[in-house]
């Protein structure tokens, strides 16, 4: 369909290297597209006015891959008696529209990103992946009958016969992005959630399943009812390390949660469950724009969603800890001499990932806290229902004047994303000169609190006793009775006492804080809720 106010002469397709005895047809006759190395383009007998339409059909055989990598493993799809991965980002089973930028790029033959002007948003801009509008699917596949064949949509058909299984697979709901996966799998049904999985390691599916269930139903509270019928996730063979969040039909790799090893402190298989089920939401219902930024309403979206649902589901202690190992992986692989703001970020640069998926994620949490829980979700919700629908895609500038009324100060506001989207604010609190006296009520705690690093935020400083939460591991023995017994190594009871800092860059302040219990420490930001360097160096032993 021709979606632009003016005539459309010709149609590029970009078709895959892999495809072998290919053949075309135009509105169901046969056509010879124009052959630009694999990047085929159509020209209609007359361009196509706005809004007219022609159907283009294909057909090809191939193998795919067409045998080894050079250092074995690093495929992201596939067709191989190990399972199937098949998506609609490339060209592996249908083309791709338009030409496809990085096809025979390489990390020796890389060409230079595409400079936007930073009103690059204005006016309509197009999908940074996927169709430009939703469209109905139906799949047909074909293929051994020992083989389960999942795509998007539901079920309508399952038949064997002679030893192949067809599985048909239709939309309920018009979606954006395709994909197949294939697999010899065992299955695990939850609430209106389906996990395919290998039954070699069934290690994980219980904490799986249930992170799908708790995704599905909080994120169509906080942001919109989930519109498909079914939700499933499918893992494939640990050729490619990744996973990728496709309308109603999630991929993951066995290599990422089904055989992970969780602890406390880390739950990697809750992570990557709900950062990528959020993709139904944050990509797939909501689509970013193409352009600087733009991911960020992807990926950076979705691991503040995991954030939220660390939350709910696992309690403050599990949302704190994700968050410290996100600011600490930004930390680690940040490049601040070359780092852009938020607003410039295009995935051109070598720190623009972490920038993308840690700082971004980060931002949206300290925006949500910044506005009060009620007036966030309502944003979200009016953002995706604006621009779900319609083919102009929104920037990230975009998301920003979308939730501008529903901040509860407009000034604010202005300021927050002023040093958090348009710079590059990054606090650093360091502590000094902490001391402690006894007094009549209890204990004064006196300490200078300062910002090396940049950026305005206010931030909690907290006098503790104890431990907040002390690890299951560690066993009290309880005497007959209750009583406990003569030596046991009891956990003192967690204590603390707070105040507020705003400090600017370079800034110091001399706070006080008075408990009514004996501190032996003290902590900036204790509920891990502002993005920061360098953590464990904001604590102060008294």
């Amino acid at each position: 369909v021709n979606p632009h106010a003016m005539p459309l002469a010709s149609i590029p397709l970009t078709g895959g290297l892999h495809w072998d005895s290919l053949s075309w047809t135009l509105n169901g006759a046969p056509y010879e597209p124009v052959d630009r190395k694999r990047l085929y383009v159509f020209t209609p007998p007359a361009p196509l006015a706005p809004g007219d339409s022609v159907v283009i059909g294909w057909q090809w055989n191939g193998a795919f891959p067409g045998g080894v990598t050079k250092n074995g493993g690093g495929l992201r799809e596939f067709i191989l008696p190990s399972g199937v991965v098949l998506t609609a980002f490339s060209p592996s089973f249908m083309p791709v529209i338009g030409f496809m930028e990085d096809v025979g790029e390489s990390k020796e033959n890389r060409m230079e990103r595409r400079e936007y002007p930073r009103d690059h948003w204005k006016g309509v801009t197009r999908a940074a992946f996927g169709a430009t509008s939703w469209f109905p699917a139906r799949v047909s596949i074909t293929a051994p009958e020992a083989y389960t064949l999942n795509s998007a949509g539901v079920c309508t058909q399952n038949v064997v016969e002679n030893g192949w299984r067809t599985q048909r697979w239709e939309t309920d709901h018009p979606i954006k992005l395709l994909n197949v996966i294939c697999g010899r799998w065992k299955v695990k049904d939850g609430d209106g959630t389906t996990i395919f999985y290998s039954p070699k390691h069934p290690y994980n599916i219980e904490e799986m399943s249930a992170t799908l269930d708790a995704a599905r139903r909080y994120y169509s509270e906080w942001f919109l009812p989930y519109p498909w019928k079914e939700l499933k996730l499918s893992e494939f063979p640990g050729l490619a390390n990744y996973a990728q969040g496709f309308g109603t039909n999630i991929t993951f790799s066995e290599n990422i949660g089904f055989l992970t090893k969780n602890d406390e402190k880390s739950n990697a298989t809750f992570m990557v469950t709900a950062h990528e089920t959020a993709h139904q939401w944050w990509g797939n219902i909501l689509t970013p724009a193409e352009g600087p930024g733009g991911n960020l309403l992807s990926e950076g979206m979705s691991h503040f969603s995991t954030l939220l649902l660390f939350e709910q589901v696992k309690g403050a202690r599990a949302r704190m800890e994700f968050a410290k190992r996100i600011e600490a992986h930004y930390a680690d692989n940040r490049r601040p001499d070359d780092e852009r703001p938020l607003y410039d970020i295009d995935g051109g640069r070598a720190s623009d990932e972490t920038v993308t998926y840690d700082r971004g994620g980060w931002v949206f949490w300290m925006l949500y806290d910044f506005m009060g829980r009620e007036r966030a979700l309502e944003g979200y919700r009016h953002f995706i229902r604006t621009w779900s629908v319609g083919r102009d895609h929104p920037a990230l500038q975009d998301f920003v004047a979308s939730m501008r009324p529903y901040a509860p100060d407009a000034v604010a506001y202005d300021a927050f994303v002023k040093q958090w989207f348009e710079d590059r604010a990054m606090p650093q609190y360091r502590l000094r000169d902490a001391a402690t006296v006894a007094t009549a009520e209890g204990y004064e705690v006196t300490v200078t609190v300062r910002n090396i690093g940049t950026g305005r935020m206010p931030v909690e400083v907290a006098a503790t006793a104890g431990e907040r939460w002390p690890s299951s591991a560690r066993k009290v023995p309880v005497a007959v009775g209750g009583a406990e017994p003569e030596g046991a190594d009891a956990t003192p009871p967690y204590r603390e006492a707070r105040t507020t800092v705003d400090l600017g860059a370079g800034e110091s302040k001399r706070v006080t804080i008075r408990c009514d219990f004996e501190p032996k420490r003290v902590v900036v930001d204790p509920d891990v809720r502002v993005l920061q360097l360098n953590r464990q160096l904001a604590v102060a032993t008294l």
